[in-house]
């Protein structure tokens, strides 16, 4: 049977059992415990941990401004006004690997940029992308720090000038610059001769004259430290005897004048043996006997002059001893009457 309103009636069988089964929920609603909510552990903050995070990040900011500062001057320095972004830098030294001369110095210019701005041990890799090795990008910068000022003008307008005689030429220091553009000589080479030659020729040319140079120098770094040793020698030595006493003095003269007589005595042992062989010889020509003569009256005289010097009294032997038989220097000898005194 419908209502009035269209919606059609419960029968009575169906009102008992509706009302049932909602009191069996509820009767089993009261029996039933509670439901716990899950916990949910909140996470341990280390506020050290954070802290030192924090500083790192605040030191490399730092850090990155310092990079940038000093960028900054050094594109004042270098005349550069192009980006100052890793990126940027790469792109420019991309393009100046293209040129020769000019390549060199742009690409060392922004080079010395890039190790600039890059973070700490970023540099090599940069490198590694640009595909340019560290020996050649350090060539690179020191000749954009050697060549790109005024003096180097006339080398670097050469028309010969290429990147390896460019590089070649970082053995030269700014002297050798200025001596160069100023028309000199240096290392073996001018200007003409650097602009003529190829680089394998001015390789040679330099590294003999830099070996040459360097031989020199040892050289010279050597006399002077001869007569650095033999100065100070000299100063040890003096002061040494201001300290002797005069008993001190005296016996060290003394001992320095027998090493010499010493030394002199062995010396006449020589001359005794060459005139032992001379007068063996069955007959001496008269000229070999006098230079045998000659030798002894030199010797002689000097010691009489020594002691004629300093007021020295020798005892010498007027007379030869009677045992003493001197030979005839002609005796035997077939000679000529104008080469024996004893010819009338």
């Amino acid at each position: 049977m419908s209502s009035s309103n269209g919606e059609k009636k419960m029968s009575a069988k169906e009102m008992i059992a509706a009302v049932s089964a909602e009191n069996a929920e509820i009767k089993s609603a009261r029996g039933r415990k509670p439901t716990t909510a899950p916990t949910i552990e909140k996470p341990v903050i280390n506020h050290e941990d954070v802290q030192l995070g924090t500083m790192a990040l605040e030191i490399q900011a730092e850090r990155h401004k310092a990079a940038q500062e000093n960028a900054l001057v050094l594109a004042e320095q270098l005349g550069y006004e192009g980006a100052l972004t890793v990126t940027g830098l790469e792109e420019e030294i991309r393009f100046y690997q293209r040129r020769s001369v000019e390549a060199v110095l742009e690409t060392g210019k922004r080079l010395l940029l890039l190790k600039e701005v890059c973070p700490h041990g970023e540099f090599a890799p940069s490198l590694e992308r640009l595909g340019i090795g560290e020996r050649m990008a350090q060539k690179f910068m020191v000749a954009t720090l050697k060549f790109s000022n005024a003096s180097s003008t006339t080398l670097l307008s050469l028309p010969n000038l290429n990147q390896g005689k460019l590089l070649e030429l970082l053995v030269l220091d700014e002297g050798d610059i200025e001596a160069l553009d100023q028309g000199d000589t240096v290392r073996g080479v001018k200007l003409d001769d650097i602009d003529c030659m190829s680089v394998s020729e001015l390789r040679r040319a330099l590294r003999t004259a830099s070996t040459e140079h360097a031989a020199e120098l040892a050289d010279k770094d050597r006399v002077i430290a001869q007569k650095s040793n033999k100065i100070e020698e000299l100063v040890e030595d003096k002061n040494r005897r201001e300290r002797m006493t005069d008993a001190e003095k005296f016996a060290e003269m003394e001992q320095l004048l027998t090493e010499a007589t010493l030394v002199s005595i062995g010396d006449m042992q020589v001359i005794r043996r060459h005139i032992q062989d001379i007068r063996s010889e069955d007959k001496t020509p008269h000229g070999v006997y006098m230079a045998c003569a000659n030798s002894l009256q030199r010797v002689v005289s000097e010691a009489m002059g020594i002691a004629a010097d300093w007021g020295i009294a020798l005892t010498l032997a007027a007379e030869p001893d009677d045992e003493v038989i001197f030979d005839d220097p002609n005796a035997d000898e077939d000679l000529d009457d104008d080469l024996n005194p004893q010819a009338v």
